[in-house]
C-alpha cells in the first residue's frame, strides 16, 4: 500500500513538472516569432557542428560526401510553417546547386535570393502553409551552411511589416543597405510613437550563461533561444535568461528620464517554457505597479502589457519574478515602452500638439498635449488650441483665459471674438442688411432671422439687403403700391406715392379716387356741364358722353343757339 502512494506521488509529481514546463502542450504557440528548427542530424559533416545551423550561427558548416550531402533539420512533429530562410556562404556553393524538400511530403521548395547579411547570401522560401516534421537540404556537391531559420509565420508578419511602429530590427527584415526589390519591409510611415527602450542601459540580478540585458532593447523581436552557446550574431538568438539559483530574479531599463507609461510590449520566448516562465512576472514603473501576468496573459508571444488605475509614471521600468519551486527564471526576448513621438500626445497617441505651442510644435507634454513654452501670440489655454478673438487688438489675450481689452471696431465680448450687432464674417467687415429685430443678424453669413416678417419696410431677401422692386412696399416687400401711384411706384418704405391724374392727393398713398364731377391733377378740375349721368366724367381725362347741344369732349361748350342751362334754370343765346 505504501509502495502504491508513493508511486502516486511520484506520478503526480511527474505529470505537475510537465504542466508547468509546457510539456504536454503542444511547444510553439501559433503564429510562433521564434526558429522552428530544434535539431539537426547529418553523416556528412566535414567542418563545424552541425548545430550551428539552428543554434548560433557562430561559423558556417561544411556537408560532404561522394555520393548527394545532405542535412536534416527537425522542426517538431507535424509542424505547419510558412517561412524558410537558408543562409549560404557568399563564395560558397551557388544557390542553384541547394535543394530543400519539406521530406514529409517531398515538397520541393523553390529558393530566390533575398538579401546579403554580413558577407551571407540569404535565400529565402516562403508559400504553404506545408506540414512536416524534417526538412532536407541538400546538394549534388559538397556544400556549406551557415543557418536555417523556420517560421509559422509569414516573413512579413515575422517582421511586422504592416506595424509602422512595432518593426522588427532583425536586419533581415529591413537592410538600408539592400536595394528596394531585396527588402521584406519599406520604410515605416504615419508611426506616431517611439519605443523608448530601445538601446537604453539594462541590468539584470543574474545571467544564464553569456545572457546579457541589453538584449531585451536591442530592437529585433524575434523569440528564439538558443542554449547552451551565446554568442554575439544576433541574428539568430535574442532573449535573455536569468541564473537558474537565482530566486528572485529582475531586469531592469534606464528609460532615461520620467515617461508615464500605460503600454509595454513583451515578446516572451517562444515555445512552451517561454508561457510557463512568464507567469508571477510583475512590471513596474520605479515602485508603481503596471501589471502581474497570469498564465492566460502569457498565451501569445507578443503580449501587450496594459498599465491602468492608474497609469504609472517613472524612469526605470521593472520587471521581477518571485520564482516557484521548479522554474525561476526571468526569460524573455524583446521589452518596448512605447510614448508618443514628439509632436503628438494622448492615449494611442492620435492627438496632435497645438500649432499654437510657444517654439516648435513637437514642444508640448506628451501625456496631456500642454505646451511646454506656453503660447505663440494670438493662442491661449493650457495646450494652445484655441485662437484669441478676432479683435484682440495687436491679435494677444490672456494665455489663460483669452480675454482682451480694447476690441477693433466691430467688435465685442469679454474676448473681442463676437461681431457687434451690426456686422459680420470672420473680420466682422461685414455690414448686416436691414433686418426687423434692429439688424440682428446671423454672425457667420449674415441671414436675417425668419421673424415673420424678417425685413424691415423697404427691403427684402435672405440677408435683407434687396430695396423693394417697383410696385411693392413694407417688411418683406409683401404689399403692393397703389394703383393711384404715379407709375405705379412708391416709397418702398411708407408706401407713399405722388398720384396719378384722377386721384386725391390728400391721401399719400393715392388710394382715394375722384368724385364724380372732378378730374385730374389733385382732382382740380370739374368735369363739363355738358356730361350726362350727372355731370360725371373720366377722373383721368375728364372725358364724357355729352348731352345734346355740347361739344365733345369734354362737353363743357353748346353747340347751338339756345339750350337749358342745367345749372342756372335760363335759357341762353350763343352766337
Amino acid at each position: 500500500m505504501a509502495r502504491g502512494v508513493e508511486a502516486s506521488c511520484r506520478c503526480y509529481l511527474f505529470l505537475s513538472l510537465m504542466l508547468w514546463h509546457g510539456c504536454i502542450f503542444r511547444q510553439f504557440v501559433e503564429g510562433s516569432f521564434g526558429n522552428l528548427v530544434h535539431s539537426a542530424s547529418s553523416s556528412h559533416v566535414t567542418e563545424g557542428d552541425v548545430k550551428y545551423i539552428y543554434e548560433t550561427g557562430k561559423s558556417c558548416v561544411t556537408f560532404a560526401s561522394n555520393s548527394a550531402p545532405y542535412v536534416d533539420v527537425n522542426i517538431g512533429n507535424g509542424r505547419q510553417f510558412r517561412t524558410a530562410l537558408i543562409y549560404l556562404p557568399k563564395d560558397g556553393t551557388p544557390l542553384e546547386d541547394i535543394t530543400v524538400t519539406a521530406s514529409t511530403n517531398k515538397n520541393e521548395l523553390s529558393l530566390t535570393k533575398h538579401a546579403e547579411v554580413n558577407g551571407q547570401i540569404v535565400a529565402l522560401w516562403t508559400g504553404g502553409p506545408f506540414t512536416t516534421t524534417w526538412i532536407r537540404i541538400e546538394s549534388t556537391n559538397s556544400f556549406s551552411l551557415c543557418l536555417i531559420k523556420v517560421y509559422d509565420v509569414t516573413l512579413r508578419e515575422y517582421c511586422e511589416c504592416d506595424d509602422a511602429c512595432h518593426r522588427n530590427a532583425d536586419v533581415i527584415c529591413h537592410d538600408p543597405h539592400q536595394s528596394p526589390e531585396l527588402q521584406t519591409c519599406s520604410d515605416p510611415q504615419n508611426c506616431r510613437q517611439v519605443n523608448v527602450a530601445l538601446n537604453k542601459t539594462a541590468k539584470m540580478s543574474s545571467s544564464y550563461r553569456k545572457s546579457e540585458a541589453s538584449y531585451a532593447v536591442n530592437g529585433i523581436t524575434g523569440t528564439t533561444f538558443s542554449a547552451p552557446d551565446y554568442t554575439n550574431d544576433s541574428t539568430q538568438w535574442n532573449c535573455i535568461h536569468t541564473g537558474d539559483t537565482d530566486w528572485s530574479p529582475y531586469w531592469q531599463v534606464d528609460l532615461g528620464k520620467e515617461y508615464t507609461v500605460d503600454s509595454v510590449i513583451i515578446y516572451r520566448r517562444g515555445g512552451g517554457p517561454g508561457k510557463a516562465r512568464m507567469v508571477g512576472v510583475t512590471v513596474t514603473v520605479d515602485d508603481n505597479l503596471c501589471k502581474t501576468i497570469s498564465y492566460a496573459d502569457a498565451t501569445d508571444e507578443k503580449m501587450s502589457v496594459i498599465c491602468s488605475n492608474p497609469t504609472p509614471r517613472g524612469r526605470f521600468l521593472n520587471i521581477t519574478r518571485r520564482g516557484n519551486l521548479y522554474d525561476p527564471y526571468i526569460n524573455l526576448c524583446e521589452v518596448q515602452v512605447w510614448v508618443c513621438k514628439p509632436g503628438y500626445y494622448g492615449f494611442g497617441c492620435t492627438s496632435k500638439c497645438s500649432e499654437g505651442c510657444s517654439g516648435e510644435m513637437t514642444d508640448c507634454d506628451i501625456d496631456n498635449g500642454f505646451c511646454t513654452n506656453g503660447c505663440d501670440d494670438g493662442w491661449y489655454t493650457a495646450t494652445c488650441s484655441q485662437e484669441c478673438g478676432g479683435g484682440c487688438t495687436g491679435g494677444r489675450c490672456n494665455q489663460t483665459d483669452g480675454q482682451c481689452s480694447p476690441c477693433l471696431p466691430n467688435w465685442t465680448g469679454d474676448k473681442c471674438d463676437q461681431c457687434d450687432a451690426q456686422h459680420y464674417g470672420d473680420d466682422c467687415s461685414k455690414a448686416c442688411g436691414h433686418c426687423r429685430d434692429q439688424n440682428r443678424c446671423d454672425r457667420r453669413d449674415g441671414s436675417c432671422p425668419n421673424d415673420n416678417p424678417r425685413c424691415q419696410p423697404g427691403y427684402t431677401g435672405l440677408h435683407c439687403n434687396e430695396s423693394c422692386s417697383p410696385g411693392r412696399y413694407g417688411p418683406d416687400c409683401r404689399q403692393s403700391c397703389s394703383e393711384g401711384c404715379r407709375s405705379a411706384a412708391c416709397d418702398g418704405t411708407t408706401g407713399h406715392c405722388k398720384c396719378r391724374h384722377g386721384w386725391q392727393e390728400s391721401d399719400p398713398f393715392c388710394t382715394k379716387k375722384c368724385d364724380s364731377e372732378t378730374y385730374g391733377t389733385n382732382c382740380s378740375r370739374e368735369c363739363g356741364v355738358g356730361c350726362q349721368n350727372t355731370n360725371s366724367c373720366d377722373r383721368t381725362t375728364g372725358q364724357c358722353s355729352c348731352d345734346v347741344g355740347y361739344q365733345p369732349p369734354l362737353c363743357d361748350k353748346g353747340v347751338y343757339l339756345s339750350i337749358l342751362d342745367k345749372r342756372t334754370s335760363f335759357f341762353c343765346c350763343f352766337l
